[in-house]
């Protein structure tokens, strides 16, 4: 047995009980405090009032995603600290990917809510063709949202080939809206 930890492992069997429970004890220690930061997060919502707000949501999203963020950290901690090669770097390139998917989606929900908010202020600004030039910057914000939010979700991929990406989703999104416009024009005839 002790032939078989170490050859495989590169561990004996007594450092790799030692390494398990200071793992699991890592784990632990990451949901208790992943718990304290969101319950602290929840109670400052609560007496900010923030419930009664649109932005109620977007708040309660923010504290699962540190909630889960500390998880995350502390789990890869603890598969860290079990010093096995080949599952820490396999674990290590999952848990690389969460945060940037995280930022990513941040970036979305910020880049919708800022065009929202601007959709709203050019139409509410009587300007000749408000309605027009408000889905025109509704929809340059979101683009250029996702295009930031696409770049941190694969920045782990080398920037030809994510700009490549980009390239050719523009291209697609472009032909995608053109075709709908052109199909809307003709049914309106």
């Amino acid at each position: 047995m002790e032939f078989l930890s170490k050859e495989v492992l590169g561990m004996t069997a007594q450092e790799l009980i030692i390494n398990s429970v200071i793992a699991i004890v890592l784990v632990v220690i990451g949901i208790v405090i992943g718990k304290i930061i969101s319950g602290v997060l929840r109670k400052i919502i609560d007496k900010a009032r923030i419930e009664k707000t649109p932005a109620h949501n977007f708040f309660n999203m923010l504290t699962v995603i540190i909630k889960w963020g500390v998880y995350v950290l502390f789990l890869n901690l603890a598969i860290s600290q079990l010093d096995i090669p080949q599952f820490t770097y396999w674990i290590s390139e999952i848990l690389i990917i969460i945060p940037a998917l995280v930022g990513a989606l941040l970036l979305i929900i910020v880049g919708f809510a800022i065009a929202i908010y601007l959709k709203k202020a050019i139409e509410d600004s009587k300007v000749e063709s408000a309605r027009m030039l408000s889905q025109i910057f509704f929809f340059f914000i979101i683009y250029v949202s996702m295009i930031f939010a696409l770049k941190t979700a694969l920045i782990s991929m080398d920037s030809v080939t994510v700009n490549i990406l980009v390239i050719v989703l523009t291209g697609i999104i472009g032909m995608a809206i053109a075709y709908r416009t052109v199909k809307r024009e003709k049914s309106r005839k």
